[in-house]
């Protein structure tokens, strides 16, 4: 009778259990449907935004286009002289259109791009210069816009908006685009001298609204400012009712909610164009999640079944394939125990009596255990902050019979760096350096476990030269990092004060799993990696380094100058460089500590490249530039390295000013007779003159931009351009010789920086000045 009592109990307990899958799964269909609607519309609002950004992107290119196009001067020039219509007013015409084919070329969304001036009825298209009346036959002939319709639209553009026109293609085929149309210049205003009109490619746009589809019953649309569809993934206009509900929101930059379309229910989501009065909309029917949610339910029900059916056959079955380990049980202990068989029904009383004995047993190999449990502990705690215990039913009494007793779920870990003990030992007897570190570590236990011994259990092992401390925390997990280190700040001012023991400490945020103690340790280690940063002697914690700079600030330009100001020994100037690095990278938030160490091999470097350009061959200053460096890479946190580096600055700039004492106060003319007497020579440049007067290319093109306001280059160049006039002007010489007699090394330089400083070219150059000899006689 007892057998089947206990047989009916446990089947019972099973087919309990098999209630609370039923009971989860049926509170997870009620919250599917919601799940599933949200997923559904946040799916398609992230379809829509990715459409958005794509063509806001692509518009925003646009109005970039023509902003460049109305800053051209020469694009003006064009416009203010199209009265006059010479050859050189064409000659510029040319030259803007070989600019804009280049725009339309590189931007594959523009289909044409032209601009129209109003005071001489021509347009300046990307392939030619035509008159208004051929532009019209050219694009709108045929496609339901009048001559006179487009000549207004052209006339009275005051302001920059897209249009949506019919357009003839270049197989004349009719097709609507959008059009953009922008006055000349950008401003509102009637009276604009030209109108600049890009006319888009509508299969690109057309491409991306198609592509963002979440069912094929769904639609998107792209509407105007009015409501009027731009475009959309088939052919229907929006609804009257659909813009209703947009009319409403029409403040809202994102909104989803649901309407009436042709008799049905209507999911719509609308997002608003960051950069133009437009509105994305996607429409698709409610009824798509019933039919997903009719699946769920459907599959929850057939499941439900399932669990009834099989689980009441398996709760049968593993009730008696559970029981009979227990028979067997029962059959090797009862003739080893008959003295408690006085009521055979107990099985389970036997049961504990025999376990009983062998936890008595256990209990004495336990006891025997604590001789060495100091250690085995702290190799357990070990391998518990590294992560390397692995969870079962054995951890519990594993961790018990080592004494490690948890009053809570929370923990956090503190780490303990060792910067300087010496001065404990000053008054002491020599010792072994293990013996000492050991003795350390026993003093820095004691304290800290005592002063934090009031926020939880404190337990302490040594981790790579470092001591770990795992605190289990008790009472409040938020206030626990606050108080942990207001103990520890206390535990370090004692420990300094009486032992002159320093040290700093990485403290890690509160974790709330007995899994999550080795990522205690990793933020504690990773916290104690700032004291390169923050400084030795700190106690860091999580606020500390939660959001570190992840950008380094150190542009190339201003390590150049960094590099110039110590080459020429200005130590003010390179003072506020360096300052100004410094600043910018550790004000407020701190960097992390990768990009940190990133920042002192870079200012290391920068120290050797300024050393190297103070050209020496005195061995005592070689000896004390090295000397410099090696206190560089001896620092070991950048409180000490930006000391060394000003340090570092004074002494070099002091080196550069002894060198400067004896300068030639003639370099100024000397120089300027050089570049007067060889500007026909190829090789002449910065290199050269360096090398004739034996001096650093920096320190010459410093000390010539100081004497004459430009640089060494700008003045050879200039000086070669103004012989190249006076020759231009009295010899009968082709571009090339006259390139060769200034010293350039081929014509196409010439012509390049002939350019640049004249705006034109040498044969413009020439010709100009053989028509103004001409009018002249």
């Amino acid at each position: 009778m007892k057998k089947k009592s206990i047989l009916l109990s446990w089947s019972l307990s099973y087919l309990v259990i098999l209630l609370i899958p039923i009971a989860i799964g049926a509170a997870v269909f009620a919250e599917s449907r919601n799940l599933l609607k949200e997923e559904v519309n946040r799916s398609n609002m992230v379809l829509l935004s990715q459409v958005q950004e794509t063509i806001d992107s692509q518009v925003q290119d646009i109005s970039s286009i023509s902003s460049q196009l109305m800053a051209d001067s020469q694009l003006s020039s064009f416009i203010n002289h199209a009265s006059e219509q010479d050859a050189r007013w064409r000659l510029m015409g040319l030259d803007l259109i070989k600019n804009l084919k280049s725009i339309r070329i590189g931007n594959g969304l523009i289909r044409e791009l032209y601009i129209y001036v109003k005071s001489a009825d021509v347009a300046l298209s990307s392939s030619s210069l035509v008159s208004k009346k051929l532009l019209y036959e050219i694009y709108y002939e045929g496609t339901g816009v009048s001559g006179p319709e487009w000549t207004r639209l052209m006339e009275e553009s005051d302001q920059s908006a897209f249009r949506k026109m019919k357009v003839l293609t270049e197989d004349l085929r009719i097709e609507e685009t959008l059009v953009y149309l922008q006055p000349y210049p950008v401003q509102v205003s009637p009276d604009s001298p030209a109108t600049f009109v890009v006319m888009l490619d509508p299969e690109r746009f057309q491409q991306a609204i198609n592509n963002v589809r979440l069912e094929p019953e769904s639609i998107v649309f792209i509407l105007d400012r009015d409501g009027r569809t731009l475009f959309s993934t088939g052919t229907v206009e929006t609804p009257y009712t659909i813009h209703q509900y947009l009319q409403q929101n029409k403040d809202s930059e994102r909104r989803t909610g649901t309407a009436d379309w042709n008799g049905e229910s209507v999911t719509v989501s609308q997002i608003s164009s960051s950069v133009e009065d437009w509105q994305y909309v996607s429409i698709v029917p409610t009824r798509i999640y019933a039919k997903k949610l009719m699946v769920i339910r459907s599959i929850t029900f057939a499941g439900v079944a399932a669990v009834l059916l099989l689980g009441g056959i398996a709760a049968w079955w593993f009730t008696r394939r559970n029981y009979r380990p227990l028979g067997r049980i029962m059959d090797i202990i009862s003739d080893k125990v008959k003295g408690k068989l006085e009521q055979p029904d107990d099985e389970f009383g036997i049961l504990q009596t025999v376990l009983t004995r062998a936890w008595e047993e256990q209990d004495q190999f336990a006891t025997r255990l604590k001789e060495q449990q100091s250690m085995v502990r702290s190799s357990f705690l070990a391998r518990l902050l590294k992560g390397r215990v692995q969870p079962g039913e054995g951890l519990a009494g594993e961790m018990e019979r080592l004494g490690l007793f948890w009053e809570s779920d929370s923990f956090a870990v503190l780490l303990v760096h060792l910067e300087n003990y010496e001065g404990l030992f000053r008054t002491r007897a020599p010792e072994d350096e293990e013996g000492k570190r050991q003795f350390v570590h026993l003093i820095l236990t004691n304290v800290l476990e005592e002063l934090l011994g009031p926020a939880g259990p404190v337990y302490s092992a040594e981790m790579d030269g470092r001591i770990a401390l795992l605190v289990n925390l008790r009472g409040n997990a938020a206030d626990a990092v606050p108080e942990l280190i207001r103990a520890t700040g206390e535990a370090q001012h004692f420990i300094q004060s009486r032992f002159l023991i320093y040290f700093s400490v990485g403290v890690s945020s509160v974790h709330i799993s007995l899994a999550d103690i080795s990522a205690c340790f990793r933020e504690s280690e990773e916290a104690l990696e700032y004291r390169l940063i923050l400084g030795i002697g700190q106690i860091i914690d999580q606020d500390r380094i939660r959001q570190p700079k992840e950008e380094l600030y150190y542009p190339l330009d201003l390590e150049r100058q960094l590099v110039n100001y110590i080459a020429t020994g200005n130590y003010a100037r390179s003072t506020e460089v360096m300052n100004e690095i410094l600043m910018t990278n550790f004000a407020g938030e701190p960097l992390s500590v990768e990009l940190a160490r990133c920042l002192m091999f870079e200012l290391i470097g920068t120290m050797l490249k300024a050393t190297e350009q103070i050209k020496t061959d005195d061995q005592k200053e070689l000896t004390r530039r090295n000397e410099l460096i090696r206190r560089l890479f001896a620092c070991e946190t950048f409180e000490e390295m930006e000391t060394e580096l000003l340090q570092i600055l004074e002494t070099v700039c002091q080196m550069v000013h002894e060198r400067k004492r004896s300068h030639n106060t003639e370099l100024k003319e000397q120089l300027l007779e050089f570049i007067h007497e060889n500007y026909n020579d190829v090789n002449l440049g910065l290199t050269h003159i360096s090398e004739r007067f034996r001096f650093h290319p920096t320190y010459v093109s410093k000390y010539f931009k100081e004497q004459t306001g430009t640089n060494v280059i700008d003045y050879i160049n200039q000086y070669r351009i103004e012989e190249a006039k006076r020759i231009l002007e009295a010899d009968e010489l082709n571009v090339q010789e006259v390139s060769e007699r200034v010293g350039f090394l081929n014509s196409n330089s010439f012509i390049r920086v002939f350019k640049k400083y004249e705006g034109i070219t040498p044969g413009q150059y020439k010709q100009a000045n053989r028509l103004i000899q001409q009018d002249y006689l």
